[in-house]
Parts: structure tokens; C-alpha cells; sequence
């Protein structure tokens, strides 16, 4: 086994007793009053700048900042075994418009992110879907990833933003998907489903969205996004150059809300996007691309839509975060266009893991991705014409199970295990086992 292997392993598995110790009864009592007591105990890491922090907030700026990595190693399956590490650092502030310049209910959000490190699916896997550290999207590149105004009106039951910002944010969005694991799959659902232009956390975009909630069980949101395709890839570009539109709809339904029961959340959404869209399978002149080798043909637009769900089904006191929550969706994309056709994933989260340890989880979650069939027909005409030049893409699927561990409350550790079946989709890559290891400190 290669020396950064062997490296990574131990560190991996270090970590468990790293991020317990500063909260074992000895390392408590120890600390108890102290200068690193107090400093373990506090919700960021750079406290309140004394007393400064405190004192931006009351005047209307809520100042936010963090550093995550995400490392994975892969002893066994892919195309070789490999060390990869990745990170971000974000940094946004809020600034409230009420306290700041008299204007109630609005406020302007922004952030920025920097990533940088390299991809374990990419150098390694060869899987191009379920990517298994998320943290990598888009590159290693700093960006603007929102810059907007946000409006509440009529007692916060009527709210709408416009400006630059991930749509992904507000659609299709639970913290369940990106708060639990490391895998893709489960960040991003959407995008990764389909061919749209859907933009996702760090990816901003000119847009405008309304969201409608008469009661805090019930709402309906809508909004209309610019496409353009060059975003993705450049960190400051806001041009209104681009392609089309993308309109997302969402209805949903959050029971157990404010205490009474256990919580849920259930989703129905949707898009449309106007972009001109190439067909996966037939040229201009209705024939197989893959036999006639001609252009594909074209389509004005194209749509996916998704059910989403997550409902907590067990609670170990009255009020207590400890408990089971189970969610999952599923998700449906244009077959004239999608390279995936439909996708499922489940799951669970098991919060409170042992006395004491409240703040702690334990995670699984199980995602499978269908290529579409009109895809595969046209590799398998693409074949026949030149026999093995491409591989038939079927279906990829990923298992990840995480244990996060609350070593303060402004740093999580969160070691993790993961299973790639049918990278790629082709059958043609071994199966991978992936050892990660995620951390994230908030500022």
C-alpha cells in the first residue's frame, strides 16, 4: 500500500478519537472555565472579535465565514488507487436593509468561495456523475456565488429575490442533502440528473424569484433564471449574454412545523428550460446519429421534474433533536435530450448517537441513476458502426455512510465510507470503495 495511503487511512480513522476527546468527561472537567473551555465551547471559532461581531449585527451586517475539505482515497476498484484532497473557503455577509437604511423585511446577501485540490472521480474512479467528493464542483477557481436583494412583504407570507444566485439554493434544497454526506449524489440532485442549465451551490446566475407561504405548513415558489452555459466555468462573469431561460416551479408541504409532531418536509418541482437542446439519439433528418454519424437534431427546450421528501419518524423526548429522520426522491428528465432518464435515492439520518453526544449523526444514503435508453441506443449504434469505440452506459449507483462527529460546535469531522457501483455506467470500471473524510469549520 502506498505511503499517502497508508497516511490517509490512519488519519482517518485518528479522527474518531481526535474530535470525542474534547468532549470526554476528563477532558471536560479539565477544561472547565478555562481560556480553551471557553473557546471549545463558543459557535465560531473566531468568537466575537470582542465584542465587535455583536456589535455589526446590531447595526444590520451578520458577517459569515467557513473552511470545509473533503479527502477520499480509494484502496480498492476504479481505474487505479489514488489520494485526493479538496477545499473550499466561503465567505458572505448579510446586510439587513430594515436596520441598515429603514426598509423592513429586505435585505442583500452575498458570498464568495474559493476552491482548490484535485478529484478522486476524476484522476481516479472515472465516474462522471455520482462524484464522490461534492466539495470539487466547478473547479478550483474563486467566484461570486450570490449577490442579490431579498423582500419580504405581507407578515413574511410573500417573499422575492432578484440578482445573482444559485437557483439550486431555493429549489429542490434540504439541509438533510449536503449537511450528511460527501457524495454528489445527494448535493445537487438535479443538476446531475439532467442536462439542464439548473445551477447549483457555487454556480450563481441572474434570476428573480417569488415564494408564496400563507402558512407555515404551506408554500408555493416560482422564479425565472438566465442560462448561460459559460457561468459554470468562469467565477466573475456576469454577462447577461446566454442561451435561454429556466423556469422552476415548487410546491410544498412542511408538517410538524413549530413543535407540533415530528417534522417533515414534502416537495413537488419541477423546470422548464428554453435552450436550444440537442437530441441524444436522432439527427436532422430523424435517423440514428450513431449509424449516419450526422448532426443531432435540435429542440427548443427542455424539462425534468422531482418528489421530494423527508420526515423525521422518531423522537426520543418531547422537543429533542435526537431521533430517525428517513428521506428520499426521485427525479424525471426530458427523454428526447437527458443523458440520465430517472434517478432514486433514499436514506436515513440518525441524530444523537450516544449519551452525551446530541450534536452527532450517523448517515446512510443510497442513490441510483438510469441512463437514459435512447442514450444507450445510440452508443450501441455508434458500436456498430465501429465496433468498441464507446462503452454502454446502463446505470451508475453509490452507498455512502457517514459518522459526524461535533468536535466543537464550529468544527465537524465527519469520517465516511462509500461504494461506487458501475462507475461511468459502462460495467467496464471495477466497483470502487472509497475512504473519506470530511471537516468543516465555521468562523
Amino acid at each position: 500500500m502506498p505511503a499517502a495511503a497508508v497516511r490517509a487511512v490512519a488519519f482517518w480513522l485518528g479522527s474518531f478519537g481526535f474530535a470525542v476527546l474534547p468532549f470526554s468527561p476528563a477532558a471536560a472537567q479539565s477544561s472547565s472555565g478555562s481560556p480553551l473551555g471557553e473557546w471549545l465551547k463558543q459557535e465560531t471559532m473566531t468568537g466575537n472579535w470582542g465584542g465587535n461581531r455583536t456589535r455589526l449585527e446590531q447595526a444590520g451586517i451578520s458577517v459569515r465565514g467557513g473552511y470545509t475539505t473533503e479527502s477520499a482515497y480509494n484502496p480498492i476498484g476504479g481505474q487505479f488507487s489514488a489520494v485526493r484532497y479538496t477545499q473550499q473557503f466561503d465567505l458572505g455577509a448579510d446586510f439587513d436593509l430594515d436596520r441598515l437604511a429603514g426598509i423592513p423585511g429586505a435585505k442583500v446577501v452575498t458570498t464568495l468561495t474559493d476552491r482548490k485540490g484535485r478529484s478522486l472521480s476524476a484522476d481516479a474512479l472515472g465516474n462522471n456523475r455520482y462524484a464522490v467528493q461534492e466539495v470539487f464542483g466547478g473547479g478550483p477557481i474563486t467566484r461570486l456565488v450570490e449577490l442579490h436583494y431579498q423582500q419580504e412583504l405581507f407578515d413574511k407570507k410573500l417573499l422575492f429575490d432578484i440578482g445573482w444566485e444559485p437557483l439550486g439554493m431555493y429549489f429542490a434544497m434540504s439541509p438533510l442533502w449536503c449537511s450528511f454526506f460527501q457524495t454528489l449524489a445527494t448535493c445537487g440532485t438535479v443538476s446531475i440528473n439532467s442536462t439542464s442549465s439548473w445551477q447549483d451551490w457555487p454556480f450563481g446566475q441572474w434570476g428573480a424569484r417569488v415564494k408564496f407561504q400563507p402558512s407555515s405548513e404551506y408554500y408555493v415558489s416560482t422564479g425565472v433564471y438566465q442560462v448561460n452555459p459559460a457561468n459554470a466555468t468562469q467565477g466573475f462573469d456576469l454577462s447577461f449574454a446566454g442561451t435561454g431561460v429556466i423556469v422552476p416551479f415548487e410546491f410544498g408541504w412542511l408538517p410538524g412545523q413549530g413543535g407540533r409532531g415530528l417534522q417533515g418536509e414534502y416537495k413537488l418541482g419541477g423546470y422548464f428550460d428554453s435552450s436550444p437542446t440537442p437530441d441524444v439519439l436522432l439527427d436532422v433528418n430523424g435517423l440514428s446519429a450513431g449509424l449516419t454519424g450526422g448532426p443531432f437534431a435540435q429542440h427548443n427546450g427542455r424539462w425534468g421534474v422531482y418528489a421530494q421528501a423527508s420526515q423525521m419518524v422518531y423522537r426520543e423526548a418531547p422537543g429533542s433533536k435526537r431521533g430517525l429522520t428517513l428521506f428520499g426522491m426521485a427525479t424525471l428528465s426530458d427523454p428526447e435530450t437527458a443523458t440520465l432518464r430517472y434517478s432514486l435515492t433514499g436514506g436515513a439520518v440518525y441524530q444523537g448517537t450516544f449519551p452525551t453526544r446530541d450534536a452527532d449523526f450517523v448517515s446512510l444514503v443510497f442513490a441510483y441513476g438510469r441512463y437514459n435508453s435512447r442514450l444507450t441506443q445510440f452508443q450501441k449504434d455508434l458500436n456498430i458502426v465501429t465496433p468498441g469505440v464507446v462503452g454502454i452506459q446502463t446505470f451508475e449507483s453509490v452507498v455512502e455512510v457517514d459518522y459526524g462527529i461535533a468536535v466543537t460546535p464550529w468544527l465537524q469531522v465527519r469520517p465516511n465510507l462509500q461504494y461506487v457501483i458501475r462507475p461511468r455506467g459502462t460495467g467496464q470500471i471495477q466497483d470502487a470503495f472509497v475512504i473519506g473524510l470530511f471537516t468543516r469549520m465555521t468562523f
